[in-house]
C-alpha cells in the first residue's frame, strides 16, 4: 500500500469526536446524579445540564425504556450507544487520517468497541451478582433499599434457576453462585477468546 501523508483535517475531526463524546457523556453522569439531591433546578450549573442532557436523556426514556428494581435505566443505555459510536466513528476517521485503511478497518473498531461495552455490562452484572451472594450469607433486612434494589435487579436472572437449583443447607441460596460461574466462563473464554482473535488482526 502506497505511503499517505497524514491528513491534519480527519486527524482532528476522529479526536474531536471522540474526546467531545467523552465529556458529553461526563455532562449526563452529572445530570443524573445530581438529580439525586435534589439540586436547585434554575442555578446556572442546573439549567446548563438541563439544556445539554434532558434532550437526549427523555428520547432515550421514550425510545429505551428499561426499568428493574424500581430504577430507570434508561440512561445507561443512552450512555452505552454514546459511548459506542462516540469511540467507532472517532477512531475511525483518526484512523482514516494517520494513512490508508482496508475496508475492514471500520468492522473490526465497531467489533471491538461492541465487545469491550459487552465486557463491561458482564463485568456490571458479576458485581450486582457477587452482592446478592454476599446478602444471601447475612441475610439483611428485605426492608433496605439496597436490598431492594439489588434483588430487583437480580431476580428477573436467577428465576429460571430457581427450579433447578432448589435452595441449599439451611435456605442457602446457590443460584448466584451457579449464575456467577457461567458469567466468569462467557467474560473470560467466550469474550476473551473473540477479543484475542480481534487483537490478531493487528488494528
Amino acid at each position: 500500500m502506497p505511503y499517505a501523508a497524514p491528513n491534519p483535517f480527519l486527524l482532528t475531526l476522529g479526536q474531536g469526536i471522540y474526546y467531545g463524546s467523552v465529556i458529553y457523556i461526563w455532562i449526563i453522569v452529572l445530570r443524573v446524579v445530581l438529580t439525586w439531591i435534589n439540586p436547585n433546578p434554575y442555578s446556572p450549573l442546573m439549567r446548563f445540564l438541563a439544556w445539554a442532557a434532558d434532550p437526549v436523556l427523555n428520547r432515550a426514556r421514550r425510545l429505551m425504556p428499561l426499568v428493574l428494581g424500581g430504577l430507570d435505566f434508561s440512561p445507561l443505555l443512552a450512555l452505552a450507544v454514546i459511548r459506542f459510536a462516540g469511540a467507532v466513528l472517532g477512531l475511525w476517521l483518526w484512523g482514516l487520517g494517520t494513512g490508508p485503511k482496508p475496508a475492514s478497518f471500520f468492522f473490526i473498531l465497531a467489533a471491538g468497541e461492541l465487545l469491550g461495552l459487552i465486557q463491561s455490562l458482564v463485568w456490571l452484572v458479576i458485581i450486582i451478582m457477587l452482592i446478592r451472594l454476599v446478602m444471601s450469607l447475612v441475610r439483611p433486612s428485605p426492608y433496605n433499599i439496597i436490598v431492594r434494589v439489588v434483588y430487583g435487579l437480580t431476580e428477573p436472572l436467577l428465576a429460571p434457576l430457581r427450579r433447578a437449583f432448589p435452595p441449599g443447607p439451611g435456605g442457602l441460596d446457590l443460584r448466584p453462585l451457579v449464575f456467577l460461574l457461567v458469567l466468569f466462563l462467557v467474560q473470560f473464554v467466550v469474550l476473551g477468546s473473540l477479543v484475542t482473535a480481534l487483537r490478531g488482526t493487528g488494528f
